[in-house]
């Protein structure tokens, strides 16, 4: 499907009109108890403009129907704290997905560092609402990874969580969405289920795939932002990137300064701006 038709059927979604059904799965990270209101308000959107499914199942949409479902990557103790009770009250399905050495400790940067979940604190997760899947063993750039360090920290992440939990983990994320088709076939050879990307395209356009892309959500994204990326809208984001980044490089772009500046940034679209620290 080209861009224009992906254009299309997105706005056609968002105003209600009957298309093919779809399955967008969004992504996040810390949701801390100042973010708490504004992520219950998102749960609200995915609650009214689409039914919520898991991802540890293959799931396909009815037509015009949008399904959406909820992960979290690096298993920030800020998930029972914050977000689980408001999943809870929604009766709304979820994805963990843990670094296995940072479990018990703290996790980040020099800037920031949050607690990741103890090993109980995951064993006690509600397993009808909750599914574990691993998110490497020290959370590399694996793309970067040699392929010994590579196996070691998709296979052995795998079997040590599997130990540590008493559970099955069949769901892998790649830390900071980094991978190869060789990373890929590393993770079916450690026999996993479903691997998730940060590429933000549709579940459901392989509901049976698996590598499967996310969208980036966060609670600043407001609430057009939010039912878009349910509608599938996202999907255009790659041609978004690469935009951006001729827009942002342009030399007389870099140069521009006091009053060009701005009437140039109001002019490009508000998704390529908001995503230009995150890509």
């Amino acid at each position: 499907m080209d861009l224009a038709t992906r254009l299309r059927v997105s706005v056609l979604r968002l105003f209600g009109i009957r298309t093919a059904g779809s399955c967008v799965i969004l992504n996040y990270h810390s949701i801390t108890a100042d973010q708490r209101e504004a992520f219950a308000r998102q749960l609200d959107i995915v609650c009214r403009w689409a039914t919520p499914v898991r991802v540890d199942r293959a799931s396909t949409s009815p037509p015009g129907k949008n399904a959406a479902a909820i992960t979290f990557d690096d298993g920030f103790e800020d998930f029972l704290l914050q977000a689980l009770p408001e999943l809870r009250t929604r009766n709304l399905p979820s994805t963990v997905f843990v670094i296995v050495r940072a479990v018990g400790q703290e996790f980040g940067t020099r800037e920031r560092l949050d607690r990741v979940m103890s090993v109980q604190q995951l064993r006690d997760l509600p397993e009808d609402l909750v599914t574990i899947g691993s998110h490497t063993l020290t959370h590399p750039f694996l793309p970067e990874t040699t392929k010994t360090e590579a196996y070691q920290e998709i296979v052995e992440s795998r079997k040590q969580l599997e130990k540590m939990l008493d559970r099955p983990i069949e769901l892998f994320s790649f830390p900071f969405g980094g991978f190869t088709p060789a990373l890929v076939d590393i993770c079916r050879e450690a026999g996993y289920r479903r691997v998730f990307t940060t590429l933000p395209t549709l579940a459901s356009a392989d509901p049976q795939g698996f590598a499967v892309g996310r969208v980036r959500a966060d609670t600043t994204d407001w609430p057009l932002e939010t039912r878009l990326k349910i509608a599938g809208a996202y999907r255009w984001l790659p041609l978004a990137f690469a935009l951006k980044r001729r827009i942002l490089n342009n030399r007389v772009f870099r140069m521009g300064s006091g009053r060009w500046l701005p009437s140039v940034r109001r002019k490009i679209p508000y998704a390529l701006i908001r995503y230009s620290a995150n890509d």
